[in-house]
């Protein structure tokens, strides 16, 4: 009887594992891996070339009325993305979850072009606070390069630093004592560690900058960013924020878009949309990919990752 029970208890686990790993991956997972494709392609991942083409036609079928008005909603709202960083920092947000995918890109993009603009008092990061002490101690030491979650964080920590000399860095990702306790309680989750260590870090009229994987600062349910929006009563709803950083080749269905955007001349390959949900809704339809990395934030900033143009992508 124990038995049967202990194999009917692990097969209903797995069930729920299996669950879980499915909506991760429909949801946040980056597409396949680039295939071989030349040098210039606006395209890298199977499959997503005829994304942008099918695009491109319903395009061009559609009214010259109608295809004006999406050309000028994706002008108007794919905003410089200097200008566009510039008022975020001058704006009224408080704490701004910055989603990313720990890519050794993202972490420069970051270093170079975000963080040095944002000047913020505090930083948090995805890693529990004594282990980041560690890796603290480590970039005190002057190491040129200290990996977090496999890509470099000492630039963005130093380029915080030369920003805001005061600013406040540390980890608040769920601590192992955090997690055995939930274990042993049977209760709670990693995100609402997360939450909690972060709602400890708050403070007054500063600004918080918190660098995580996309997943937890996507706006869903029970994850840490909509724990914080609907349970840190200190700032208001309106100063706390999010959005999705992300390279131009780091999703095939990003990559499809941009395509698409340059075939009607919208020639953009760094930008910042500041309000996804005043994006032409026609953009959702035909990149449904775009769902995961775009519409479960408040704003999206796309980045160019090398400097060589691309070859267009043509209807055949």
């Amino acid at each position: 009887m124990i038995r049967a029970l202990l194999i009917a208890a692990v097969v209903v686990l797995l069930g729920l594992a299996w669950i879980v790993a499915e909506w991760a991956w429909s949801h946040f997972v980056p597409s396949p891996e680039p295939f071989e494709a030349p040098a210039d392609a606006f395209v890298r991942h199977v499959g997503y070339e005829d994304m942008a083409i099918r695009a491109l036609v319903a395009f061009e079928a559609m009214p010259a009325s109608r295809r004006r008005a999406l050309v000028d909603n994706l002008r108007r709202h794919l905003g410089d993305l200097e200008l566009e960083v510039a008022r975020l920092r001058d704006s009224r947000v408080r704490i701004l979850c910055i989603g990313e995918r720990h890519l050794e890109a993202t972490r420069r993009f970051l270093a170079e072009a975000v963080i040095p603009e944002l000047a913020v008092d505090v930083l948090l990061l995805e890693a529990p606070d004594p282990a980041w002490s560690a890796l603290a101690e480590r970039i005190d030491a002057g190491e040129p390069v200290v990996p977090l979650l496999g890509a470099d964080i000492a630039a963005v920590v130093r380029a915080a630093r030369r920003a805001r000399p005061d600013v406040v860095v540390t980890g608040i990702d769920e601590s192992a004592s955090q997690k055995a306790q939930r274990i042993h309680l049977d209760r709670g989750s990693r995100d609402i560690s997360i939450a909690r260590n972060l709602r400890s870090q708050v403070r007054r009229d500063k600004r918080h900058a918190v660098i995580f994987g996309a997943l937890h600062c996507a706006d869903q349910p029970n994850w840490m960013y909509r724990r914080i929006q609907l349970g840190e009563h200190r700032v208001d709803r309106e100063a706390i924020r999010n959005v999705n950083v992300i390279g131009e080749h780091q999703d095939g269905t990003l990559e499809a878009f941009l395509a698409f955007i340059h075939g009607i001349g919208v020639e953009r390959r760094q930008f910042m949309v500041t309000d996804v949900g005043a994006l032409d809704r026609l953009i959702f339809t035909w990149f449904p990919g775009l769902t995961r990395s775009f519409q479960r934030f408040d704003s999206v900033i796309v980045f160019r990752e090398h400097d060589h143009d691309h070859s267009p992508v043509k209807p055949g």
